[in-house]
Protein backbone atom coordinates (compact mmCIF):
# COMPACT_ATOMS: atom_id res chain seq x y z
CA UNK A 1 0.00 0.00 0.00
CA UNK A 2 2.43 2.68 -1.34
CA UNK A 3 1.55 6.39 -2.17
CA UNK A 4 -0.08 6.86 -5.67
CA UNK A 5 1.97 10.00 -6.32
CA UNK A 6 -1.29 11.74 -5.62
CA UNK A 7 -1.61 14.14 -2.04
CA UNK A 8 -3.21 11.38 -0.69
CA UNK A 9 -1.49 10.09 2.58
CA UNK A 10 -1.38 6.37 2.09
CA UNK A 11 0.18 4.10 4.64
CA UNK A 12 1.46 0.76 4.98
CA UNK A 13 -0.32 -2.56 6.20
CA UNK A 14 1.98 -2.74 9.07
CA UNK A 15 1.33 1.02 10.10
CA UNK A 16 -2.17 0.92 9.73
CA UNK A 17 -2.47 -2.08 12.26
CA UNK A 18 0.24 -0.42 14.25
CA UNK A 19 -2.34 2.76 14.66
CA UNK A 20 -5.31 0.22 15.09
CA UNK A 21 -3.83 -1.50 17.84
CA UNK A 22 -2.69 1.40 19.81
CA UNK A 23 -6.54 2.86 19.54
CA UNK A 24 -8.61 -0.44 19.88
CA UNK A 25 -5.88 -2.19 21.90
CA UNK A 26 -7.03 -4.82 19.92
CA UNK A 27 -4.66 -7.76 17.87
CA UNK A 28 -4.46 -6.71 14.35
CA UNK A 29 -3.15 -9.91 12.83
CA UNK A 30 -6.57 -11.21 11.42
CA UNK A 31 -8.00 -8.08 9.95
CA UNK A 32 -8.41 -6.96 6.47
CA UNK A 33 -7.66 -3.28 4.96
CA UNK A 34 -9.00 -1.99 1.69
CA UNK A 35 -8.13 1.25 0.20
CA UNK A 36 -11.30 2.60 -0.61
CA UNK A 37 -11.53 4.89 -3.54
CA UNK A 38 -13.46 8.39 -3.76
CA UNK A 39 -12.46 12.01 -2.64
CA UNK A 40 -10.22 13.72 -3.58
CA UNK A 41 -7.82 14.68 -0.35
CA UNK A 42 -8.02 11.94 2.01
CA UNK A 43 -6.91 8.19 2.11
CA UNK A 44 -9.57 5.80 2.94
CA UNK A 45 -9.15 2.44 4.26
CA UNK A 46 -11.76 -0.15 5.36
CA UNK A 47 -10.78 -2.24 8.07
CA UNK A 48 -12.94 -5.66 9.03
CA UNK A 49 -11.57 -7.88 12.06
CA UNK A 50 -14.20 -10.60 11.09
CA UNK A 51 -16.92 -9.01 13.97
CA UNK A 52 -16.94 -5.14 13.02
CA UNK A 53 -15.91 -3.27 10.42
CA UNK A 54 -14.62 0.38 10.79
CA UNK A 55 -13.42 3.11 8.46
CA UNK A 56 -9.80 4.87 8.68
CA UNK A 57 -9.55 8.05 7.74
CA UNK A 58 -6.30 9.74 7.19
CA UNK A 59 -5.49 13.46 6.45
CA UNK A 60 -2.47 14.50 3.30
CA UNK A 61 0.93 15.38 5.07
CA UNK A 62 1.55 18.21 2.01
CA UNK A 63 -2.07 20.15 1.58
CA UNK A 64 -0.13 22.32 -1.41
CA UNK A 65 -2.20 20.46 -3.50
CA UNK A 66 -5.54 21.64 -1.55
CA UNK A 67 -7.55 24.60 -1.54
CA UNK A 68 -7.02 26.90 1.16
CA UNK A 69 -10.55 26.34 2.06
CA UNK A 70 -9.67 22.58 2.47
CA UNK A 71 -6.26 23.19 4.71
CA UNK A 72 -6.13 22.55 8.26
CA UNK A 73 -9.69 21.01 8.87
CA UNK A 74 -9.07 17.90 10.64
CA UNK A 75 -9.68 18.41 13.32
CA UNK A 76 -13.47 20.42 12.79
CA UNK A 77 -14.53 17.20 11.02
CA UNK A 78 -13.78 15.47 13.87
CA UNK A 79 -15.74 18.08 15.99
CA UNK A 80 -18.82 17.46 13.76
CA UNK A 81 -19.00 13.92 13.84
CA UNK A 82 -19.20 14.08 17.62
CA UNK A 83 -22.07 17.05 17.05
CA UNK A 84 -24.22 14.74 14.69
CA UNK A 85 -23.77 11.98 17.53
CA UNK A 86 -24.90 14.06 19.35
CA UNK A 87 -28.34 14.79 17.38
CA UNK A 88 -28.60 11.65 16.71
CA UNK A 89 -27.90 11.93 13.22
CA UNK A 90 -26.89 9.30 10.40
CA UNK A 91 -23.37 10.16 10.13
CA UNK A 92 -20.06 8.10 11.29
CA UNK A 93 -19.88 7.44 14.83
CA UNK A 94 -16.11 9.12 15.53
CA UNK A 95 -14.45 6.16 17.61
CA UNK A 96 -10.65 8.12 17.47
CA UNK A 97 -8.80 11.27 16.42
CA UNK A 98 -5.07 11.75 16.53
CA UNK A 99 -3.26 14.88 15.32
CA UNK A 100 -0.56 14.51 17.64
CA UNK A 101 1.54 13.33 14.00
CA UNK A 102 3.52 10.37 16.51
CA UNK A 103 2.13 7.27 15.06
CA UNK A 104 0.97 8.42 12.13
CA UNK A 105 2.75 11.19 10.08
CA UNK A 106 -0.57 13.24 9.74
CA UNK A 107 -3.55 13.59 11.66
CA UNK A 108 -6.32 10.23 10.87
CA UNK A 109 -9.88 9.27 12.50
CA UNK A 110 -11.35 6.02 12.79
CA UNK A 111 -14.87 6.11 12.40
CA UNK A 112 -17.12 3.71 12.44
CA UNK A 113 -18.67 2.13 8.79
CA UNK A 114 -22.34 2.60 7.55
CA UNK A 115 -23.42 -0.14 5.26
CA UNK A 116 -24.81 1.51 2.07
CA UNK A 117 -23.95 2.24 -1.24
CA UNK A 118 -23.04 5.31 -2.55
CA UNK A 119 -26.28 7.48 -4.32
CA UNK A 120 -24.49 8.73 -7.37
CA UNK A 121 -23.23 5.31 -8.13
CA UNK A 122 -27.03 3.83 -7.93
CA UNK A 123 -28.38 6.53 -9.87
CA UNK A 124 -25.97 5.97 -12.85
CA UNK A 125 -26.33 2.30 -12.37
CA UNK A 126 -30.49 2.77 -12.67
CA UNK A 127 -30.77 0.54 -9.62
CA UNK A 128 -33.37 2.89 -7.70
CA UNK A 129 -36.56 3.80 -9.33
CA UNK A 130 -37.57 7.52 -9.92
CA UNK A 131 -39.60 7.28 -6.70
CA UNK A 132 -36.95 6.14 -4.86
CA UNK A 133 -34.98 8.84 -5.67
CA UNK A 134 -37.76 11.20 -5.39
CA UNK A 135 -37.85 9.58 -1.76
CA UNK A 136 -34.30 9.92 -1.16
CA UNK A 137 -34.03 13.24 -2.33
CA UNK A 138 -36.60 14.48 0.29
CA UNK A 139 -35.09 12.74 2.88
CA UNK A 140 -31.87 14.94 2.12
CA UNK A 141 -33.82 17.98 2.42
CA UNK A 142 -34.94 16.54 5.84
CA UNK A 143 -31.89 15.75 6.86
CA UNK A 144 -30.26 18.87 6.03
CA UNK A 145 -33.24 20.60 7.82
CA UNK A 146 -31.58 19.06 10.91
CA UNK A 147 -28.17 20.20 10.28
CA UNK A 148 -29.43 24.07 9.41
CA UNK A 149 -31.76 24.24 12.48
CA UNK A 150 -28.71 24.51 14.72
CA UNK A 151 -28.18 28.68 15.00
CA UNK A 152 -25.12 30.54 15.65
CA UNK A 153 -23.57 34.44 16.59
CA UNK A 154 -21.06 34.53 13.83
CA UNK A 155 -19.79 33.05 10.24
CA UNK A 156 -17.51 30.67 11.23
CA UNK A 157 -15.14 29.06 8.27
CA UNK A 158 -12.67 26.01 9.73
CA UNK A 159 -9.71 26.93 7.69
CA UNK A 160 -9.68 30.72 9.08
CA UNK A 161 -10.98 29.51 12.87
CA UNK A 162 -10.00 33.01 13.76
CA UNK A 163 -11.20 35.18 11.25
CA UNK A 164 -14.59 37.29 11.68
CA UNK A 165 -16.84 38.36 9.09
CA UNK A 166 -19.46 41.17 9.65
CA UNK A 167 -22.31 39.72 7.38
CA UNK A 168 -22.65 36.76 5.08
CA UNK A 169 -21.50 39.15 1.47
CA UNK A 170 -18.01 39.70 3.42
CA UNK A 171 -17.96 35.67 4.69
CA UNK A 172 -18.89 34.66 0.48
CA UNK A 173 -16.45 37.09 -0.91
CA UNK A 174 -13.51 36.00 1.25
CA UNK A 175 -14.42 32.04 0.28
CA UNK A 176 -14.22 33.48 -3.76
CA UNK A 177 -11.16 35.30 -2.81
CA UNK A 178 -9.51 32.69 -1.37
CA UNK A 179 -10.42 30.39 -4.05
CA UNK A 180 -9.10 32.72 -6.72
CA UNK A 181 -5.74 33.08 -5.45
CA UNK A 182 -5.87 29.42 -5.68
CA UNK A 183 -6.85 29.48 -9.19
CA UNK A 184 -4.27 31.97 -10.04
CA UNK A 185 -1.51 30.31 -8.28
CA UNK A 186 -1.81 26.93 -9.63
CA UNK A 187 -2.11 28.04 -13.32
CA UNK A 188 -5.61 27.46 -13.69
CA UNK A 189 -6.61 27.77 -17.57
CA UNK A 190 -8.83 31.11 -17.15
CA UNK A 191 -7.86 34.64 -17.97
CA UNK A 192 -7.82 37.24 -15.50
CA UNK A 193 -10.85 39.25 -17.07
CA UNK A 194 -13.07 35.67 -15.91
CA UNK A 195 -11.85 36.35 -12.49
CA UNK A 196 -12.78 40.21 -12.43
CA UNK A 197 -15.90 39.45 -13.61
CA UNK A 198 -16.47 37.15 -10.70
CA UNK A 199 -15.87 39.22 -8.15
CA UNK A 200 -18.12 42.18 -9.68
CA UNK A 201 -21.08 40.15 -10.15
CA UNK A 202 -20.33 39.47 -6.43
CA UNK A 203 -20.25 43.07 -5.60
CA UNK A 204 -23.07 43.45 -7.78
CA UNK A 205 -25.52 41.28 -5.55
CA UNK A 206 -24.38 42.46 -2.13
CA UNK A 207 -27.57 43.10 -1.18
CA UNK A 208 -29.00 39.87 -2.07
CA UNK A 209 -25.88 38.16 -0.12
CA UNK A 210 -26.53 40.26 2.70
CA UNK A 211 -30.31 39.14 3.34
CA UNK A 212 -29.54 36.17 5.35
CA UNK A 213 -31.55 36.30 8.21
CA UNK A 214 -29.72 33.63 10.41
CA UNK A 215 -26.44 32.08 10.89
CA UNK A 216 -27.30 28.12 10.32
CA UNK A 217 -24.81 25.01 10.79
CA UNK A 218 -24.84 23.98 6.95
CA UNK A 219 -23.28 20.71 5.38
CA UNK A 220 -21.96 22.67 2.37
CA UNK A 221 -20.94 19.46 0.42
CA UNK A 222 -24.19 16.98 1.03
CA UNK A 223 -23.61 16.05 -2.62
CA UNK A 224 -24.78 12.46 -3.80
CA UNK A 225 -21.32 10.97 -3.78
CA UNK A 226 -21.49 11.67 0.42
CA UNK A 227 -24.70 10.44 0.36
CA UNK A 228 -25.27 6.44 1.06
CA UNK A 229 -28.44 4.52 0.07
CA UNK A 230 -29.66 1.09 1.42
CA UNK A 231 -33.62 -0.31 0.26
CA UNK A 232 -34.24 2.95 -1.26
CA UNK A 233 -33.37 4.80 1.96
CA UNK A 234 -30.56 7.05 3.04
CA UNK A 235 -28.86 5.17 5.05
CA UNK A 236 -25.91 7.74 6.23
CA UNK A 237 -23.90 10.72 5.13
CA UNK A 238 -20.32 10.90 5.31
CA UNK A 239 -17.77 13.80 4.89
CA UNK A 240 -18.12 16.06 7.69
CA UNK A 241 -15.28 18.12 7.08
CA UNK A 242 -17.05 21.11 4.89
CA UNK A 243 -19.62 21.86 7.33
CA UNK A 244 -19.77 26.25 7.99
CA UNK A 245 -21.79 28.51 10.11
CA UNK A 246 -23.37 30.36 7.42
CA UNK A 247 -26.54 30.92 5.06
CA UNK A 248 -28.29 27.77 5.32
CA UNK A 249 -28.36 28.16 1.76
CA UNK A 250 -24.98 26.85 0.96
CA UNK A 251 -26.54 23.63 1.76
CA UNK A 252 -25.12 21.96 -1.43
CA UNK A 253 -28.86 20.60 -2.79
CA UNK A 254 -29.84 23.98 -3.19
CA UNK A 255 -26.93 24.63 -5.66
CA UNK A 256 -26.48 21.55 -7.28
CA UNK A 257 -24.23 22.51 -10.34
CA UNK A 258 -27.02 20.61 -12.94
CA UNK A 259 -28.26 24.21 -12.10
CA UNK A 260 -31.76 22.53 -10.70
CA UNK A 261 -33.16 22.58 -7.30
CA UNK A 262 -34.86 19.42 -6.68
CA UNK A 263 -38.58 19.93 -5.75
CA UNK A 264 -38.25 16.52 -3.23
CA UNK A 265 -35.51 18.09 -1.41
CA UNK A 266 -37.04 21.66 -0.99
CA UNK A 267 -40.10 20.33 0.26
CA UNK A 268 -38.22 18.22 2.66
CA UNK A 269 -36.60 21.23 3.73
CA UNK A 270 -40.26 22.66 3.94
CA UNK A 271 -38.89 25.75 1.62
CA UNK A 272 -39.85 27.85 -0.73
CA UNK A 273 -37.18 30.35 -2.20
CA UNK A 274 -37.69 33.76 -2.75
CA UNK A 275 -35.95 36.22 -4.82
CA UNK A 276 -31.99 36.77 -2.95
CA UNK A 277 -32.42 32.95 -2.21
CA UNK A 278 -32.51 32.54 -5.94
CA UNK A 279 -30.02 35.10 -6.80
CA UNK A 280 -27.24 33.22 -3.70
CA UNK A 281 -27.68 29.67 -5.25
CA UNK A 282 -26.58 30.78 -8.63
CA UNK A 283 -23.32 32.44 -6.76
CA UNK A 284 -23.14 29.56 -4.69
CA UNK A 285 -23.10 27.03 -7.80
CA UNK A 286 -20.48 29.29 -9.68
CA UNK A 287 -18.38 28.89 -6.44
CA UNK A 288 -18.67 25.02 -6.66
CA UNK A 289 -18.17 24.77 -10.03
CA UNK A 290 -15.13 26.76 -9.90
CA UNK A 291 -14.33 24.88 -7.14
CA UNK A 292 -13.78 22.04 -8.73
CA UNK A 293 -12.02 23.34 -11.80
CA UNK A 294 -8.88 24.52 -9.22
CA UNK A 295 -9.42 21.15 -7.28
CA UNK A 296 -8.61 19.58 -10.53
CA UNK A 297 -5.65 21.50 -11.55
CA UNK A 298 -4.04 21.16 -8.04
CA UNK A 299 -4.53 17.69 -8.37
CA UNK A 300 -3.43 17.52 -11.68
CA UNK A 301 -6.53 15.44 -12.50
CA UNK A 302 -6.88 16.85 -16.19
CA UNK A 303 -8.76 19.99 -17.80
CA UNK A 304 -12.84 19.04 -18.01
CA UNK A 305 -14.22 21.73 -20.88
CA UNK A 306 -17.69 21.01 -18.90
CA UNK A 307 -16.66 22.71 -15.97
CA UNK A 308 -15.56 25.65 -17.86
CA UNK A 309 -18.65 25.53 -20.02
CA UNK A 310 -20.62 25.15 -16.36
CA UNK A 311 -18.91 28.13 -15.01
CA UNK A 312 -19.53 30.40 -18.08
CA UNK A 313 -23.23 29.05 -17.66
CA UNK A 314 -23.43 30.10 -14.30
CA UNK A 315 -22.14 33.29 -14.61
CA UNK A 316 -24.02 34.32 -17.64
CA UNK A 317 -27.35 33.34 -15.85
CA UNK A 318 -26.24 35.88 -12.89
CA UNK A 319 -25.87 38.96 -15.28
CA UNK A 320 -29.22 38.20 -16.87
Amino acid sequence: MSNSGSSKNYQSESKIKEMYEFHFKKDSSNISIVKLSGGLKNAVYLLDDGEEKIVLKIAPVDETKMISADRGIFWWEAKMLEKMENMKFPAPRLLAFDDTCTICNSPYIFMTYIDGKNFLGEKEKGTLSAEEISNIEYELGVLSKKITSIKGENFFFPSQPTKVFKDNYEFVLNMFSLLIDDAKTCGVDLPEVVYSNIMNLIHSKSESLKNVKDISLTHTDIWDGNVLVKDGKVAGIVDFSDLYFCDEILTFYFHTIDGITSEHFLSGYNKELNYDEKIRIEIYRMYVILKMIVDCKLKEYGRFDWMYQNLDNRMRKLIK
